[in-house]
């Protein structure tokens, strides 16, 4: 069975109640975030990166040697070539904010899942759809990174019917599920969908 490929880069991970984890997934920490497995109390089965932020890996590694890719993207590439069919990345908040953008726009790329304690990012290509799992009131933000066209969205307070959000529109920042579940469909470009547990 393919294995689910967890990348753990060198950001701030401050909850990990979101992830859940299973007993075959393939942990990578991505340099300095092989410190975020360990702190969890786990073992990384791999350590990707230059490792100038996590020196002398005790565990199975790969070494970039070349600077032209970050080691996140060396990774995810790594993964790639592995036959990985699902990868996540976790841990992308931190005080850097060119790797914050750096890493965004690789989720989109190779269309991952981002996971950061409490939130969960999720990237729509159009045309596609999501569910949603959460609770009463957790919060829905629809961020249009291209033209979208034909959003419906169902379970959440502010409902849209086949509409169209133009890029940087923030009219769909904030809103609120209803219930247990929600849908996000797209016709249409390019959609983040941040969850927000409340």
């Amino acid at each position: 069975m393919v294995k689910r490929a967890v990348l753990f880069t060198n950001g701030d991970l401050s909850d990990a109640s979101r992830l859940k984890l299973k007993k075959t997934d393939y942990l990578i920490g991505v340099d300095g975030g092989t410190n975020l497995i360990r702190r969890l109390g786990l073992k990384p089965d791999l350590a990707i990166g230059d490792f100038d932020s996590y020196p002398k890996p005790k565990t199975k590694a790969v070494f970039k040697q070349s600077q032209d890719l970050t080691d996140t993207e060396f990774a995810l590439d790594y993964c790639v070539k592995q036959g990985f069919k699902e990868i996540v990345l976790v841990g992308v908040l931190g005080r850097r904010l060119d790797h914050l953008l750096a890493n965004i726009f690789l989720a989109v790329k190779f269309k991952l899942t981002i996971y950061e304690g409490q939130q969960v990012l999720y990237f729509i290509t159009g045309p596609s759809s999501r569910v949603l799992e959460g609770r009463r009131g957790d919060l829905i933000s629809l961020l249009p990174l291209t033209n979208c066209l034909g959003i419906t969205s169902k379970g959440l307070k502010w409902t849209l019917q086949v509409e169209y959000l133009k890029f940087s529109c923030t009219r769909g920042i904030s809103n609120v599920m209803t219930g247990k579940t929600c849908r996000v469909s797209l016709k249409k470009g390019r959609l983040l969908v941040v969850y927000n547990k409340i």
